[in-house]
């Protein structure tokens, strides 16, 4: 199939606005191969490749999370050229991945690019600020989420054009034995995806719930949806035992809010934007800016507080992106006591409040959401692509952000309704119940995926008195899966002891192709 400048131009806009999507929406997980992968087969006819390779593609890259100022491979890039390159070319998932996996890697250099260029619209932000246009911060806002998008389209649009021409006769010139090989290294990178989770999630208490979940799989074939659905139960469980989901104690509110239902709710709509423009001098600066700036003009007007307040929200400011809601909460109240009386509240008492809220917030979000809730469903949507159902990517993005909006809502709808008192109200050892409860269920799904999708076998067999014995069969009678789970804890431990990721990968790709290649693990 050759794609056409037309079709080019729609997957690399497809590619641009997922990642305008984190940046603008919220950070929906459009983005993810998971999603990217079945939507571009989708466009060009063959849904059952685009499902397989975005299967594969979040497996490999479960671990990889946009956290801070972090620039993880880029999945808008590597998943579309690699499905679009698989269907127009007649790859194999395998082969097609020879092109996502680098693609991805080189995709991070235009994010950087994209976040580098963002902080010239920070200065622009400033100059407006400083003379009170409103209108000219929120078009440095959109200006940057255009860099963001075209750090994505470009490339892709780019690539599709030029590349597709060679890719159609690849598959038919590579050899047999380099065909197994890159097939070998495919299968095995998975294991860089699960080992990433594992060193976050793993601690030496709750690792057994990791073997739970592999053994569930590899023994009993309960597959990654089963092993899941008992390690949720069993979270359940542990969670309602120690005490319940109640994190806020006291059935007393705080004072009356200053801040309007209305405020709130616009508030609450655009700080979905929270990421816009983001720039590694001040991250999420120019979106935090933005969401409040209605807000803004209504409590000062077109005055000197308009223009200070402005310029004190475009300092550095970075969360999880899912619950700012309590600090937009906080700060609202505070910026509303100020416009009352401003002798009541001073400039370093709204900043404080901010930092010191930010940080607990992000690792509390990164932990709970990058770490725990969207590797599981990412995980699950991945068996179910592998199996070729259609449900993978709406089960993925439904089951993320149900619970991605109402967290949103009820952080900022609480933060409002308690204030200040919030934080004194959290019970810290509830919350902490309940990240155990969630990374319990993490490892169990992360075992079953060990358990289930990841394939690494040995053709080799000796011959004793004219027998033929299969190593393979030999290590399937002593446990199920074995190969899979030794290269998992391996590069596990290759994690927690300082190796790069980068490194690992490139480990696990030229070892398995060359271990592939000679015959020694097969596919």
């Amino acid at each position: 199939m050759h794609i056409s400048m037309g079709l080019a131009f729609v997957l690399a806009f497809i590619a641009g606005f997922s990642y305008f999507s984190r940046r603008f929406m919220g950070d929906l997980y459009l983005e993810r191969a998971i999603v990217l992968g079945p939507v571009t087969g989708l466009i060009m006819g063959d849904m059952q490749t685009g499902l397989m390779l975005g299967g594969t593609m979040e497996l490999i890259f479960m671990g990889a999370a946009d956290i801070g100022g972090s620039v993880p491979p880029n999945l808008p890039i590597g998943s579309v050229l690699g499905t679009a390159f698989a269907i127009s070319g007649g790859l194999s998932v395998q082969e097609a991945l020879v092109i996502a996996i680098p693609a991805a890697l080189l995709g991070s250099f235009f994010e950087l690019i994209a976040k580098s260029v963002s902080t010239i619209f920070v200065s622009g932000a400033e100059y407006f600020a400083d003379r009170g246009n409103t209108n000219g911060v929120s078009a440095m806002v959109h200006t940057g989420n255009l860099a963001h998008f075209l750090a994505d389209f470009l490339p892709v649009f780019v690539a599709l054009s030029a590349g597709s021409q060679v890719v159609e006769g690849l598959g038919n010139a590579i050899p047999a034995s380099v065909k197994t090989g890159i097939g070998v290294a495919g299968n095995l990178l998975p294991a860089l995806g699960f080992a990433l989770l594992l060193s976050t999630l793993a601690t030496t208490e709750l690792l057994p719930f990791f073997f739970f979940g592999f053994v569930l799989a590899a023994y009993a074939n309960f597959g990654v949806l089963g092993a899941a659905f008992v390690g949720l139960l069993i979270a359940a469980y542990y969670i309602m035992q120690s005490g319940g989901l109640q994190l806020v104690g006291g059935k007393d509110e705080g004072e009356a809010s200053m801040v309007s239902g209305q405020d709130q709710r616009t508030i609450y709509w655009r700080s979905f934007a929270i990421q816009s423009a983001f720039s590694f001098d001040r991250m999420q600066a120019l979106g935090w800016t933005w969401a409040l700036i209605p807000f803004l003009k209504k409590l000062y007007g077109n005055t000197d507080e308009l223009r200070r307040a402005l310029r004190r929200h475009l300092v550095f400011f970075n969360t999880h992106p899912w619950i700012p809601g309590p600090i937009f909460a906080s700060v609202a109240e505070l910026e509303a006591r100020r416009a009352k009386n401003p002798d009541e509240v001073d400039e370093q008492s709204i900043q404080g409040v901010k930092g010191s809220l930010m940080g607990p917030l992000a690792g509390i979000g990164d932990s709970s959401f990058h770490g725990t809730w969207r590797p599981l469903m990412g995980g699950i949507a991945a068996s179910m692509g592998l199996q070729g159902n259609p449900i993978a990517p709406l089960f993925f993005f439904l089951s993320t952000n149900i619970v991605h909006v109402w967290v949103r809502w009820f952080s900022q709808d609480r933060g409002f309704r308690y204030g200040s008192q919030l934080f004194e109200r959290v019970d810290a050892e509830r919350l902490q119940t309940i990240m155990r409860g969630a990374a319990m269920a993490g490892l169990m799904g992360i075992g079953g995926l060990v358990g289930t999708w990841l394939s690494v076998t040995t053709p080799l067999a000796y011959t004793i008195q004219n027998s033929t014995v299969s190593i393979q069969s030999m290590l399937d009678s002593i446990m199920p899966k074995f190969l899979p789970l030794v290269v998992t804890l391996l590069t596990y431990w290759a994690i927690r002891r300082g190796a790069r990721t980068v490194i690992l990968m490139l480990v696990l790709a030229i070892g398995g192709f060359a271990l592939g290649a000679l015959g020694i693990l097969g596919k």
